[in-house]
């Protein structure tokens, strides 16, 4: 055989070679290769009920025990979370933070927009009860104040991003604690059972999620020493308790103008626990939600799954710095604009966006196939001898993105 074309055939294998040997972590959804698209998936028995037809734009319904997708409708497809972020806000700091801790809360927890409990500035609040506020009112008070009590938003915001990684959420990209329209943020209806199938393990999380009326939540500090400090009632907002769904078990609700409505819900009868996800509801969350439950209780034996929630990866190792060995902390760490805690930061973490992570094999198979052409070029080159000298021309492309931000309410 020529060797020119000997050169050739060895470029071409060896190009081959490199996109057989590409990692194979990314090259389909996470969960299994039927979970994408925008349609639904389902794969019914024949003794399988309709599926119900349910005006949501993206929503997972899967089993929390054995992690089983038993139906779904564009589950990987990225949207604005609004407010049920606060499941991944709770997950994160429920693992850093001690509930028995007191905070003040300042004025910049208690004037942030959307969403509030109602916090008193300067006022004394535990870390537990502004779990609970979280996530039975969604104060966006509370999320600051959590924030800030955690070292900072920064600090907070790379956290939350890093346990979305270890969750393999790689949908998903928190901006800030609270879910408000932030350029950026998203998650998806995948992402979101797997943060509310982390968190129901989880005693704390479960307490916070199930939690349904506070007749006593602090309010004003009192006006002397001594003398009582006045309280007020909260209670949830989920659905599915205010209607008495059977079984109910949490979890979040979310609205705003760019998200519309969203919710992460679960429920669990005769020893079968669901959970169900929704974004972009079109019209009341409750519906839907039941529906979709109802469905899933009723035909678990009777469908094939379409994918299952994977299991968190190993947990990197904890960094937990003192104060004095925190490194440079971000604008929202310091106690001024935080508020003061009586123990020190959690610890620090380094954001690992979700959209690196999943472009990372792409780039990967460009480099190789440019390799590969390189070569083929060079081998099918030298079959026809030098080429006459001319001038070229360097193809250039440009793309603009252009975001749409929100400031809704949440």
């Amino acid at each position: 055989m020529p060797r020119p074309i000997a050169l050739a055939l060895a470029a071409a294998a060896a190009a081959a070679s490199m996109l057989v040997a590409l990692p194979t972590a990314h090259a389909e959804p996470i969960g299994g290769p039927l979970l994408s698209g925008t349609d639904v998936i389902v794969d019914p028995g024949p003794s399988a009920d309709p599926l119900p037809d349910v005006p949501v734009s993206a929503w997972v319904l899967a089993d929390l025990d054995t992690g089983a997708i038993l139906a779904a409708k564009a589950p990987h497809v990225p949207r604005p979370p609004a407010s049920v972020l606060k499941t991944l806000t709770t997950l994160t700091l429920a693992q850093r933070m001690d509930p028995e801790v007191i905070y003040t809360t300042t004025y910049d927890d208690v004037a942030v927009e959307g969403s509030r409990v109602g916090l008193v500035e300067d006022a004394t609040y535990s870390v537990r009860e502004l779990f609970l506020c979280l996530m039975m009112q969604s104060g966006n008070d509370c999320a600051s104040a959590l924030a800030h009590a955690n070292g900072g938003m920064e600090l907070t915001v790379a956290q939350m991003n890093e346990e979305a990684q270890r969750l393999q959420a790689y949908d998903t990209v928190a901006r800030n604690p609270s879910g408000l329209p932030a350029e950026g943020q998203v998650s998806s209806a995948y992402d979101l059972a797997l943060i509310a199938r982390e968190g129901l393990v989880r005693p704390d999380f479960y307490e916070y999620v199930n939690t349904r009326v506070i007749e006593d939540f602090p309010g004003y500090m009192p006006e002397q020493p001594g003398d009582p400090r006045s309280t007020m009632p909260i209670a949830t907002q989920n659905p599915l308790f205010i209607q008495g769904y059977e079984g109910a078990m949490g979890v979040k609700t979310g609205w705003t103008t760019e998200a519309g409505r969203t919710f992460v819900g679960a429920a669990e009868r005769d020893g079968t626990s669901l959970v169900v996800t929704m974004l972009n509801i079109e019209s009341e969350i409750y519906p839907s939600a039941s529906a979709l439950l109802d469905w899933g209780f009723a035909n678990i034996d009777s469908v094939t799954p379409v994918g299952y929630l994977v299991d968190p990866v190993e947990t990197p190792a904890a960094v937990t710095p003192d104060s004095s060995s925190a490194g440079t902390p971000g604008p929202d760490a310091s106690a001024p604009s935080g508020g003061d805690v009586d123990t020190t930061a959690a610890a620090a973490a380094t954001p690992s966006p979700a959209a690196s992570t999943n472009w990372g094999w792409v780039w990967t198979l460009v480099g190789a196939m440019a390799v590969g052409l390189v070569l083929i070029v060079a081998g099918l080159r030298s079959l026809r001898g030098p080429a006459p000298r001319q001038g070229g021309r360097r193809a250039r492309t440009a793309s603009d993105d252009a975001v749409e931000h929100d400031y809704a309410r949440n």
